[in-house]
């Protein structure tokens, strides 16, 4: 018996990167009495292939007042590639088209999955110190914060956009020898190795805004989100400017792989039903797996409307 052994490339995008694919061909025979057989083998491994996508989470454009500080737009850096992936990450507020930039433009880093901005806990970027690394088929958000100038007025828009760079390379069908994961190449994918999307600020007289928060308690009396862990979710609803806003509706859908607890959801500190009934507030009810309050006419300037319920993580 003998073996031929042949070593090729083969691409895949959901094949995880390094993987071998083998393949074996037998051949059996007999000559008098004696009996033989050869085989021979080729063998593939999967390179890595390189993909980014960004979208925008927020609704956007965000409505702001001028001057404001510390508006959010939250964005989600997927890595939809085959292996684990590192990207440069930039922050653009000079776009053209628009009225004004936004000012002081900074990033921060999701640190534990709880996909809102917490002050304090989720870092600060900088390039080449914290680059996010991302599993395959995995995201990581990213939240930009920035300020609104002075002197603008109602209907002036403001633009950022957050672009992603995969660090092995760029340029569609580029192969970089030796990169990828698992120690074979990597191979750029069709979108070039970076992706950008883009968000903006709108200035009006009237101005909602909703900061969301997240506390996670886990089952040893910990903040780790593991499964059985809980997140208490609060939004703080704000109005500023003069008048009032109308129809006003919040809306927040449950975040993947959680699970709804019964009967947590609170306004300003009062229990609302789950159900559509005369209360402000349901879950599941106007819209399936997102949780609906509904605040109506609410005046500018009043005080802030605080809204909580909490999810298990399955």
């Amino acid at each position: 018996m003998f073996l031929l052994t042949a070593h090729s490339r083969a691409w895949a995008l959901g094949t995880p990167a390094g993987t071998a694919i083998a393949n074996t061909a037998t051949v059996d025979w007999s000559v008098g009495p004696g009996t033989f057989t050869q085989s021979s083998t080729t063998q593939f491994v999967v390179d890595e292939l390189v993909n980014v996508v960004v979208t925008l989470q927020s609704v956007s454009p965000v409505a702001v007042t001028s001057p404001d500080t510390d508006r959010q737009l939250a964005f989600l850096v997927s890595n939809t590639g085959n292996g684990s992936e590192s990207f440069t990450l930039a922050l653009d507020p000079a776009q053209v088209g628009d009225q004004f930039d936004p000012t002081n433009a900074r990033l921060y880093l999701d640190t534990n999955g709880t996909t809102v901005y917490e002050p304090g806990v989720d870092p600060l970027y900088q390039p080449g110190v914290n680059d996010p690394v991302i599993a395959a088929d995995a995201g990581r958000m990213v939240f930009a914060l920035c300020d609104v100038p002075a002197s603008r007025v109602s209907g002036d828009l403001g633009n950022a956009s957050l672009r992603a760079t995969s660090k092995t390379g760029t340029g569609a069908g580029t192969i970089v020898a030796g990169a990828g994961t698992g120690g074979g190449d990597a191979v750029i994918g069709a979108g070039g190795g970076t992706s950008l999307s883009l968000g903006g600020y709108l200035v009006t007289s009237l101005a909602v805004s909703v900061v969301k928060s997240a506390v996670v308690a886990d089952l040893g009396g910990g903040s780790v989100p593991a499964p059985g862990s809980r997140i208490t979710y609060t939004l703080q609803v704000s109005v500023a400017g003069t008048g009032n806003v109308a129809n006003l509706v919040i809306t927040d859908p449950l975040p993947p792989f959680t699970t709804y607890v019964a009967s947590s959801l609170l306004l300003n500190g009062a229990a609302l039903s789950d159900a559509a009934d005369a209360d402000a507030g349901d879950f599941g009810a106007t819209a399936a797996n997102r949780v609906t309050v509904t605040l109506g006419s609410v005046a500018g300037g009043s005080l802030p409307q605080t809204i909580s319920f909490a999810v298990t993580i399955n």
